[in-house]
Formats: C-alpha cells, sequence, structure tokens
C-alpha cells in the first residue's frame, strides 16, 4: 500500500459522490484497515499517507467540504428535514463547524417553515393526514413527530393546526 494506492481508491469514491475531507479520510482509514487484516500487512506506514492523500484531493478540488455541505443542505431540505436533523447529519460526515454556521446564515429565513410542511406531506400529518377526523385525536402523537424530527414546538403547532396549505416554493 503506497500514496498511488490511497489516491485510486480515494478517487474512485469522490467519482461516484461528493464527500467530505473527513468522510474521505475515514474511508481510506477503513479500506487499509480491512485490507491489514486480510493480509497480515501493518497498517501504520499507510494510516500515516492518508493525511497527506486528502489534501492532495482538496488542493485539487476533488474533495470541497461546502460544496459536499451545500449539497446536502438541499438535497435534506427538499426531503423536509429540519434544521437540527442537517446539522446533526454534516456534524457526523466531519463538517467544520464554522461552515455549518454560514451555511444556516446563508439560507432563506423560510427554508424551515418550508422543510416543516414537506416533512407534514411526507409523513401526511396535519392537513396531509388520510382521515381528517382524526386530526384532532392525533394532534399530540403528530406534535410528537415534528419534535422527534427537530422542529421546533411553534413551528409544529402552526403546521399541525393550520387550516389551509401555504404555497411553497
Amino acid at each position: 500500500m503506497n500514496s498511488d494506492w490511497l489516491e485510486t481508491h480515494a478517487l474512485r469514491y469522490v467519482a461516484q459522490q461528493e464527500a467530505s475531507a473527513a468522510g474521505v479520510g475515514a474511508l481510506l482509514e477503513r479500506k487499509v484497515r480491512r485490507r491489514c487484516t486480510r493480509t497480515g500487512e501493518y497498517p501504520e506506514a499507510a494510516l500515516e499517507l492518508i493525511p497527506r492523500t486528502v489534501e492532495r484531493l482538496v488542493e485539487c478540488n476533488y474533495v470541497n467540504d461546502l460544496r459536499f455541505a451545500e449539497g446536502a443542505l438541499e438535497r435534506r431540505r427538499r426531503r423536509g428535514d429540519s434544521r437540527a436533523q442537517i446539522h446533526a447529519r454534516l456534524r457526523g460526515k466531519g463538517v467544520p463547524q464554522t461552515l455549518l454556521d454560514s451555511l444556516f446564515a446563508s439560507e432563506k429565513p423560510s427554508a424551515e417553515f418550508v422543510a416543516a410542511w414537506r416533512f407534514a406531506k411526507r409523513r401526511r400529518l396535519g392537513l396531509f393526514s388520510s382521515n381528517p377526523a382524526e386530526r384532532i385525536e392525533s394532534r399530540d402523537r403528530q406534535l410528537s413527530a415534528f419534535s422527534r424530527a427537530g422542529f421546533e414546538r411553534e413551528l409544529a403547532l402552526q403546521v399541525v393546526d393550520a387550516n389551509s396549505i401555504p404555497e411553497l416554493e
């Protein structure tokens, strides 16, 4: 295992999907450890090469944390995920906190509101409920679903208690 071996595996990975620098580093570490377990090699030398390999990919712009975070934020918002869920997921992928702060600061103020309505539609909550008669009876259950998804209570109340569906972007 040398730097070419690591770079080949890293490039194959980032050619398939966008990734954070920390994500690529973790992938390479897993690959090195699996190979060493299988072949009986010692991983120390290869593990020392990983940071430099990731650095080269960042320098060549094959790996870009901002691009990765923007894409993930857009996908997750379309899906109806809350800011809290997206934040936790991206932090878990190794995106720096400062980058996340600037990313969420540049977001439209209505993004969380739109995401809450998309969440309600996906989960058939509030006005999207399949049985409107049960809507009042299941209000607490619906609010709990919003809470578990990371939405603030005021926003959840607004969506669950709404009498009409607003026009979303």
